[in-house]
């Protein structure tokens, strides 16, 4: 008989609830099927969202940007306001677990979670969240300390995050790639090497429909991502800290967000600190909060809101861009069946190109019905507003309905 295990808690890869990231449970035998030394078990959800979305200037970029809230995507610039209604399960998902004795007194540990790719389009890159063809989420194992493949950056830490209806969570402020890596895990301690992918944008690039980075792979060293987490009863934090290498070698295009390609041969250094925390306020109350902030971290934080360099228009060099993003909020259960949830979240990047994006912030408030484990209800308002630099803003309104059935 396989004893449960856990395969870590820096793995934040099932969601169960709206957005709620909890550590991957390995299942035990009577949960799953045996085939050989490995225990399979199946799990997973389906979700039916339905969004009715008002933008007060212009349309946004994609008709599939309607099945998520993505903070550089709020149209900007004075255009007509435009309303849709959106019904998709588009978030629906599977994934298989695998637990393996291999005789040495240590389990190998495996997950492959896969969806269908919501508002994927136009973030399908290596800044975000790495979506395949085949639409890849998680793809990693793990074997005593060690782990391998593609999970959640080791930055987000998931108990600080806030169950939202919406695909993630607040969106500004949360470490939100998920790509390939390294792990090693000892104690409170967690050491990655992540993917090392470079956003630029070049300072005259137009933002008003939607940001727009350029996903450059042209770094040799891989990022490096380091956190400290301690894990009270009552209360638990989090510290990260990231190094990054920053390099550009070619030419960048924002096209049609901007008529300059310049062409260069930079490489900047990347830092940023990051303190993430959920703290018991009473027996039914939590307080939840993350922040990030530095230079050169831009894709780490808001589905990569602002770029990690700014490139000058003359291709005479680039800058890695300072910023800033946070989010925190309040998670109340009124009762078994019931609980509600409130959150502000803010992006704020140091550029100067006129166009370009400045600031974000969001609110959201829910509310959601539970009358069995695997059953879900809920309801979600959500306002966001995005500002360039020259002060031009523009915002997106959602009410959101939401059913899930969890397996």
């Amino acid at each position: 008989m396989y004893k449960k295990t856990k395969i870590s808690t820096s793995i934040f890869a099932m969601t169960f609830g709206f957005g709620a990231l909890l550590p991957l449970q390995a299942a035990g035998q009577d949960e799953g099927f045996q085939v050989g030394n490995t225990n399979f078990t199946i799990g997973g959800y389906i979700k039916l969202d339905t969004i009715a979305t008002r933008t007060s200037d212009g349309k946004l970029a994609a008709d599939s940007l309607r099945d998520f809230y993505v903070p550089s995507t709020t149209p900007v610039g004075g255009g007509d306001s435009n309303e849709s209604l959106t019904m998709h399960a588009r978030q629906s998902r599977f994934s298989i677990n695998t637990v393996t004795d291999l005789g040495t007194g240590t389990d190998l540990t495996g997950f492959v979670e896969m969806d269908f790719g919501p508002a994927r389009e136009l973030l399908n890159g290596t800044s975000t969240t790495n979506r395949a063809a085949v639409n890849l989420r998680h793809a990693y194992f793990e074997y005593g300390n060690w782990g391998f493949g593609q999970t959640w950056s080791n930055a987000l830490f998931g108990p600080a995050m806030l169950e939202t209806l919406n695909f993630f969570s607040v969106s500004e402020g949360v470490p939100t790639p998920r790509q390939p890596q390294i792990r090693y895990e000892n104690g409170p301690w967690a050491v990655s090497l992540e993917n090392p992918t470079t956003t630029a944008q070049v300072e005259g690039a137009n933002t008003s429909v939607i940001s727009s980075n350029v996903e450059v792979t042209d770094s040799i060293l891989p990022d490096v991502v380091v956190r400290y987490s301690m894990m009270g009863q009552d209360s638990q934090l989090a510290l990260v800290g990231i190094v990054r290498q920053l390099k550009v070698d070619g030419t960048i295009n924002n096209e049609p967000f901007t008529q300059s390609t310049p062409t260069l041969d930079e490489t900047e250094s990347g830092y940023g600190l990051g303190v993430s925390g959920n703290v018991q306020l009473s027996e039914a109350t939590d307080f939840k909060f993350m922040a990030l902030g530095g230079s050169g971290v831009g894709r780490y934080s808001g589905l990569a809101f602002a770029p990690d360099v700014v490139v000058a228009s003359d291709g005479s060099g680039m800058e890695a861009v300072d910023h800033v993003g946070f989010n925190l909020g309040i998670a109340h259960r009124i009762n078994k069946h019931w609980r509600t949830n409130v959150g502000f979240g803010m992006e704020d990047a140091d550029v100067e190109g006129q166009k370009m994006s400045e600031t974000s912030w969001s609110g959201t408030a829910n509310i959601m019905y539970s009358p069995a484990p695997a059953l879900t209800f809920g309801a979600e308002v959500k306002h966001g507003e995005r500002t360039l630099v020259d002060d031009t803003d523009g915002s997106q309104s959602r009410l959101q309905f939401s059913a899930k059935y969890s397996f």
